[in-house]
């Protein structure tokens, strides 16, 4: 509690000033993601809050233009609380705007993947009836539903109310409290569903306090947001970034290239993003990462070979963190924790219970991981997380796949992760994924798609040789691609929807 305290000091939240301007934020703009900038932009008007590719925008500007467009979306698109928006926008100061005038107004927002189908939107319309639809505008597929682009030439547009000369008159509104935020789980999977999380204090105080105090957050001030705010990860990042009062660094797109050059550029401490990005950046150019003093991962399996790696050239750095959109933060792993357990993605949040769901037919001791806390959207339920883990005699958890994933070949449980977790014990083998096919005799199989290092000198038929010695006879893939690099989702996690199409034009799934 003691450094938690030490910690909200020194960002100023818990000096006079700090409480005095969080009960004006209340009382000014309710409770809701508005109240944060409101106290931020009071203790930090000139600091710069957000750096993007061509601008940059101060804490006391991001609030009075948040407000303005506001009202400009109260005017002109009657957007009234509780009305459902949908946001489909890729990380840019004017979705920073839109996201926070929503909250101003007290609408519901639903945070919606830029790459999902046509089909898969009207989907989720026809499930949630959005009142409008924000975007960008290369988005120009959507359903029967009011839209407004966030930029466009010649229409109404989120940037073009922002731009409007102010009213002179300006809209009296009522402080909105407590919207609802709702987040898209696996949008390009084609498997998803909608998390949504109030904005009541009580939700995300524990778990901030606690990520504050483990990863020393408090003292920083520059942090690049690598994954899309349109993902759990990358709105909580954002949210605590204002809190703190942080330069958060903005790119529409992840690039390995870019993202370095960024880093090294702006000095940048904190970068969030996920295993695959943090391993383009680190074969890149690790010297350009040097800044860093704090990387977060999260969002998908970290691999030992990178954890050591990271550890090894940029210090003992980084956390490896694990969570559900339901519920957030779960559990982190701290870099002594990583550096003992590589693939452990730590212990439970204080408050957090956990426990798995062992098959009682099978000797094993893995099972489905669940989750429970008084955070969780689903309230103080056991909720399944749809991850396979196990834990260890210490208490820490350790994932070894998702529960959907398995496949049944000549009879036997096969889990593409365990076979990816062997593939990289291969000295030659960079980064892997394996993904299942139909096959006539075994019913289903497994294709290896590896990433080789520049210098190696293995082929298809070297490394199943090699496999003979490492894994079950059942567990040996049908086919092995060697692959350049893993095509990547615009969340940075492996896009297993292109390796099927690389799969559908060289292999056929006969036996």
């Amino acid at each position: 509690m003691l450094k938690t305290l030490q910690a909200l000091y020194r960002c100023q939240l818990l000096t006079g000033q700090g409480i005095w301007h969080l009960l004006n934020s209340i009382r000014t703009d309710g409770m809701n993601l508005m109240a944060l900038l409101y106290v931020r932009q009071k203790l930090s008007p000139l600091q710069t809050a957000i750096d993007t590719e061509d601008s940059c925008i101060n804490y006391r500007t991001l609030y009075l233009q948040s407000r303005q467009l506001a009202d400009q979306l109260a005017i002109h698109c009657a957007i009234k609380p509780h009305q459902k928006i949908a946001v489909m926008a890729n990380n840019h100061i004017v979705q920073v705007h839109t996201l926070f005038a929503l909250a101003a107004l007290g609408a519901d927002i639903y945070l919606l993947n830029t790459e999902l189908s046509a089909s898969q939107l009207q989907s989720i319309h026809h499930d949630v009836q959005f009142d409008w639809i924000i975007h960008d505008p290369e988005i120009t597929v959507l359903p029967a539903v009011k839209t407004l682009p966030t930029y466009h030439q010649h229409l109404v547009s989120v940037f073009s109310l922002l731009t409007t000369p102010v009213n002179p008159r300006p809209v009296k509104r009522k402080p909105n409290h407590f919207s609802k935020i709702t987040v898209l789980t696996s949008g390009t999977t084609g498997r998803f569903k909608l998390a949504g999380r109030s904005s009541r204090a009580k939700n995300f105080l524990s778990p901030f306090s606690q990520l504050l105090v483990q990863l020393n957050l408090s003292l920083y001030k520059k942090v690049y947001i690598a994954t899309p705010i349109y993902h759990g990860f990358g709105m909580a990042t954002l949210c605590m970034s204002v809190l703190l009062g942080a330069t958060i660094f903005l790119t529409r797109r992840f690039h390995h290239e870019k993202a370095c050059q960024l880093i090294a550029a702006n000095q940048i401490e904190v970068v969030t993003l996920v295993p695959l990005m943090l391993t383009r950046m680190m074969n890149y150019c690790e010297t350009q990462l040097q800044s860093l003093r704090c990387i977060i991962t999260g969002g998908a399996p970290i691999t030992p070979a990178l954890v050591t790696q990271v550890l090894n050239r940029l210090g003992k750095i980084l956390f490896n963190l694990y969570g559900t959109s339901e519920a957030g933060v779960c559990m982190i792993a701290s870099p002594q924790d990583l550096a003992i357990q590589p693939s452990t993605i730590g212990k439970p949040l204080q408050g957090l219970s956990a426990k798995l769901l062992l098959n009682p037919t099978a000797n094993d001791t893995q099972g489905e991981l669940y989750i429970k806390c008084a955070w969780s959207a689903l309230g103080k339920r056991w909720v399944g997380t749809g991850d396979l883990a196990y834990k260890d005699t210490a208490g820490y958890y350790y994932l070894q796949g998702r529960i959907d994933d398995m496949i049944v070949s000549a009879g036997e449980n096969v889990y593409p992760f365990e076979l990816e977790n062997s593939l990289l014990n291969h000295p030659q083998i960079t980064d892997t994924a394996v993904i299942s096919v139909p096959d006539q005799e075994f019913g289903q199989r497994l294709v290896a798609f590896i990433v080789l290092n520049p210098a190696s000198d293995q082929n298809e038929l070297t490394i199943k040789d090699w496999l003979k010695t490492q894994i079950a006879r059942y567990q040996m893939p049908k086919k092995i691609i060697l692959i350049d690099e893993l095509p990547m989702t615009t969340i940075g996690k492996v896009d297993r929807k292109k390796l099927r199409q690389i799969i559908s034009t060289t292999i056929t799934t006969r036996p």
